[in-house]
């Protein structure tokens, strides 16, 4: 038997990524606050530089979130142990989600650090949330 549950999970997954959204959101009012303009370009088109919108990382948390609590949840019926393979699939993400913002072109390589710790604080939270409020052993409140 597993320890971990699937009734956790259905809350856990949307709980994690929430908590995942408020804290890159966070990051990027204080970084924002602190001068940071995340100048990239807007239309795939390096001449036309532009802010990045508050939205664009609420998106890019939304939707891995979500399909990360989808693919525990098929491993916690499927896998042996689900927690490792979870676990490794998670950082082989995070290791290539990295690639993203180190190859937007015309780019800082101050906001191409910036933008990587974004994806280091959301594959965090999302990937350590859901597998410590999905665990049967821990009391959540």
């Amino acid at each position: 038997m597993s320890s971990y549950s699937l009734r956790r999970l259905v809350w856990a997954g949307p709980v994690a990524t929430l908590a995942a959204i408020l804290a890159v959101v966070a990051y990027y009012a204080l970084t924002r606050a602190l001068g940071e303009q995340y100048r990239m370009p807007l239309d795939g088109n390096s001449s036309q530089l532009g802010p990045m919108p508050v939205f664009t990382p609420i998106l890019a948390i939304l939707v891995p979130g979500l399909l990360a609590s989808g693919f525990f949840g098929l491993l916690l019926r499927f896998a042996h142990k689900p927690a490792t393979v979870f676990l490794s699939v998670s950082i082989t993400a995070l290791i290539l989600s990295l690639g993203g913002p180190f190859y937007l072109p015309a780019a800082s390589m101050q906001t191409r650090i910036l933008l990587s710790g974004m994806h280091v604080l959301a594959a965090g939270i999302i990937t350590g949330g859901i597998l410590l409020m999905s665990h049967n052993k821990v009391e959540v409140p």
